[in-house]
């Protein structure tokens, strides 16, 4: 996905959940492309420490969406075995 894309997409997701009302529950589930890894520095608010590997540019744009969306990784939350860390 080109740059305009991936910021169209974000625009799209973002106009989405700001229709949503902020007291309901909020569960997106999607195939992001995003490899957000085990380092969350400047994200410990988003995501825990059991990513795999290091944090892609894809990684880090759904990380500051769920930031700036009140959001978390679930994944990241919880030790996972290697193989269940990966779709």
């Amino acid at each position: 996905m080109v740059p305009k894309d991936k910021e169209k997409f974000n625009s799209q997701l973002t106009a989405i959940v700001d229709k949503i009302p902020k007291g309901d529950i909020l569960i997106s589930m999607g195939d992001f492309n995003a490899k957000v890894g085990s380092d969350n520095s400047n994200y410990e608010h988003v995501m825990g420490r059991h990513g795999l590997g290091e944090m892609s540019e894809n990684g880090e744009l759904f990380a500051e969406f769920c930031g700036n969306n009140d959001m978390m990784i679930g994944g990241s939350l919880f030790l996972h075995r290697p193989l269940l860390k990966v779709t």
